[in-house]
């Protein structure tokens, strides 16, 4: 724990403990494998299609902010949620940043959307990806400059529970890395814990309220999907909660992907080339949980580094006792 001293000139001083971090760091894997991606303009033999669909829960009050603070509430000043058409939304944005974080996180990918003055501190061989015929797997997946990715993430609408005023601390930016001879340790993610009160009004949704959510996977590999799979926390052996929107630090946002269905389109350029229509195959029960396994493997043979995995579900692991600070950390 690190110290902060208040007060003014000679004595009358406290000294503030802070609390520890609410985050920990995977580390980078070794290099960055770019590859040429599938691109849009053909369909291959062993690449499949489809679409996933299933519901969020939240595990702890979720907030997502509109950038609207409210006055017309209890409180004087609310930070709202984001909505569409008058109801509450987790925006498919937001989805595909924290599924592609992960997915960077657990293969050999390059360090993607960040601001300016975090990426002076990126090292060099893990800039993002700039060359859109050589694009390292997240790139590929959920897209580059110049390149849009074969995933796309509808915004999540709220289908079951009520949104609430939550009162959160006050959150403060993030420390600055000074120079490249203090690179970035790794990828940043928060754990998981029992929530902080404070002062800050925010409008939340409540602890188990769900969302509906679908995702359309366009001519990927069987490993490929076996990422994805990964990524939304369906690991076999190394499960875990993703956590999304504000107040992270905090202990908000926790959610589960439920996958509850897969329509499953197979040899889909050989379906553009034939005159007969073949219906799509749907995944449910026990027949998805064995597309799931057989893809997850091949991830882990293929994409996975596996010490990278093992880091991630650590730090993501959930239920997890932990107190999240409500001060200074």
């Amino acid at each position: 724990m690190g110290q902060f001293r208040r007060g003014g000139r000679g004595g009358g001083r406290q000294v503030q403990q802070a609390a520890p971090k609410p985050f920990e760091f995977v580390s980078l894997p070794a290099r960055v494998n770019p590859k040429k991606p599938t691109g849009h303009d053909r369909y291959y033999e062993k690449h499949v299609t489809g679409q996933i669909q299933g519901t969020i829960e939240a595990l702890s009050p979720i907030h997502i902010g509109s950038g609207i603070i409210d006055l017309g509430r209890d409180v004087e000043l609310i930070k709202t949620a984001v909505r569409a058409s008058g109801n509450i939304v987790i925006p498919g944005s937001s989805l595909k940043g924290v599924i592609r974080s992960v997915v960077e996180a657990i293969s050999e990918s390059c360090i993607c959307k960040v601001s300016n003055r975090i990426r002076r501190a990126v090292p060099r061989n893990f800039l993002e990806c700039r060359r859109k015929d050589n694009l390292c797997v997240a790139c590929r997946m959920f897209g580059a400059m110049g390149f849009q990715g074969n995933i796309a993430i509808q915004d999540a609408p709220q289908t079951y529970g009520k949104f609430e005023t939550k009162f959160v601390p006050e959150l403060y930016e993030p420390g600055r890395y000074q120079s490249r001879m203090q690179d970035i340790p790794g990828r940043k993610f928060y754990m998981h814990g029992k929530e902080a009160s404070g002062e800050t009004p925010v409008e939340a949704c409540e602890v188990g309220s769900t969302f509906r959510f679908v995702v359309q996977v366009d001519n990927l590999t069987p490993a490929e999907w076996g990422l994805l799979f990964t990524a939304l926390g369906h690991h076999p052996e190394h499960p875990f909660k993703l956590k999304i929107g504000g107040a992270k630090p905090v202990c908000f946002g926790s959610i589960y992907f439920q996958l509850e269905q897969i329509q499953v389109e197979e040899q889909t350029r050989d379906r553009y080339l034939d005159w007969d229509v073949r219906p799509e195959s749907a995944k449910t029960g026990e027949q998805l949980e064995e597309w799931k396994r057989e893809c997850t493997a091949q991830a882990t043979n293929s994409l996975i580094k596996q010490d990278l995995l093992t880091e991630l579900a650590q730090i993501l692991q959930y239920p997890n006792d932990r107190h999240c600070p409500s001060g200074l950390y």
